[in-house]
């Protein structure tokens, strides 16, 4: 029985934690769903509006190496709660409209509560829910669990901003709706889930140095193969998004039909693929080796879109090949973090690597989409996309060597030291 309810309640903290991981980047991320209302209410230009996410881009960059060391240090449970409280707290002043400098500081200050407090912990807490045997699905179930939640509480919200008087009116509600249940979150976090038995250990004998902790994660190989896999995955991932502009300007799509295969996209690959990603990885008993089949399509199929020409009677071509590698690339968002516990990383220094890596691996948002809005500009038409999906294609290969060379790794380290430690469950 006491096993039982053990499967139960860990099952029941992985939806709780998709819960706060879907919907705690709903506040930063505002402007992706109500872009337009966002001008109206807050009175801010195009560029003001663009510099608040650009804040906490650059913010989140130094918040999750920052964010590593102190995910080794401070329990989870405590910076998981925290994180969201202080998320909702301010977005409450959010809500006020506030002047563009105070905005902008509190854009600064969700790249602190999100990238620094809770993102490092989410994935620390995530690993320590199960065994080597369980990483796969736990962090495929996340990745699509999250896309679940955060799409049917988003369509819930959108319902409500449709019935709002105003459009002020209406985006206030939304953004005081995601503060509220950011906070709600938060205390269910703190009261429900347990604290993790490594870190119960871990507080018993010690913390390690940040310092030495962050130069340790620096100097091993995994670390860096780990980092490169999910930029690559990122660089694939923001290329992707591209993807229904390309229907519409080159294949001869109509925007009702580029919008709904936009959406399904965007919230029906990413609960399929990264779903299936993990019960796929844990089934061949290795994320890396999911990740190396993952690239290989991603490769063929951004490839493959080379050289089909545009036109609509290759519209049906193009959208079958982008829902396949599509997919893929929702495979690997959903493992890239299992390959933790493959690849050997101490979970001492887990947070470390996993600031590290978050950091260089989600750098391509910083810049990418100047880059690509770059190529389109001055290569008009289908040969700014071709850019686009070759630069996609050689992504995918480095993601395809690195995900071998931690494929391999592991492979050589289970055969001189044995299996791997797994982690203890809660």
């Amino acid at each position: 029985m006491n096993t039982r309810k053990g499967v139960k309640n860990k099952w029941f903290i992985l939806i709780l934690l998709s819960a706060a991981v879907g919907l705690i980047y709903q506040l930063p991320y505002l402007r992706y769903s109500y872009y337009d209302a966002m001008l109206e209410a807050f009175g801010y230009s195009n560029a003001q509006l663009g510099n608040l996410m650009s804040a906490y881009g650059i913010g989140s960059v130094i918040c999750y190496i920052i964010g590593g060391a102190v995910a080794d240090r401070i329990s989870s449970k405590i910076l998981l709660s925290s994180g969201q409280i202080l998320t909702g707290l301010a977005g409450f002043w959010f809500a006020a409209f506030p002047a563009y400098p105070i905005a902008f500081g509190i854009s600064f200050f969700w790249a602190f509560t999100s990238s620094l407090i809770f993102w490092p912990a989410l994935i620390n807490y995530v690993r320590n829910l199960g065994t080597e045997n369980e990483q796969g699905r736990l962090f495929g179930l996340l990745e699509g669990t999250r896309g679940f939640i955060s799409t049917l509480i988003g369509l819930g919200i959108v319902a409500i901003f449709n019935r709002a008087v105003s459009i002020a009116g209406g985006l206030r509600t939304v953004i005081l709706i995601y503060a509220v249940v950011n906070i709600v979150l938060g205390i269910i976090t703190y009261f429900v889930i347990p604290a993790a038995k490594t870190e119960v250990q871990g507080s018993a004998e010690g913390k390690i140095s940040p310092v030495r902790n962050f130069i340790t994660a620096l100097r091993m190989p995994q670390a860096w193969l780990i980092t490169i896999t999910i930029f690559a995955t990122m660089m694939c991932f923001i290329c992707l998004g591209y993807f229904t502009p390309y229907l519409t300007g080159v294949m001869g799509a109509s925007v009702t039909f580029a919008a709904a295969i936009g959406t399904l996209r965007t919230w029906g690959l990413q609960i399929a693929g990264g779903t299936s990603g993990g019960f796929i990885a844990d089934k061949i008993h290795s994320s890396s080796l999911t990740m190396v089949f993952a690239f290989i399509i991603i490769a063929v199929g951004f490839g493959i879109m080379l050289f089909i020409p545009g036109g609509s009677q290759f519209l049906l071509l193009a959208t079958v090949l982008m829902f396949t590698f599509g997919l893929a690339i929702y495979v690997n968002r959903g493992v890239y973090f299992a390959t933790l516990t493959e690849a050997g990383v101490p979970a001492g220094v887990n947070g470390a690597v996993v600031g590290f890596a978050s950091a260089l691996g989600f750098l391509p948002d910083a810049f990418m989409y100047t880059v690509i809005g770059h190529w389109l500009d001055r290569y008009p038409g289908a040969a700014g996309y071709k850019i686009i999906f070759a630069c996609a294609m050689a992504s995918a290969a480095v993601g395809f060597l690195c995900a071998v060379c931690i494929y391999r790794l592991s492979r050589k380290q289970r055969e001189t030291v044995g299996p791997m430690a797994r982690p203890q469950q809660n």
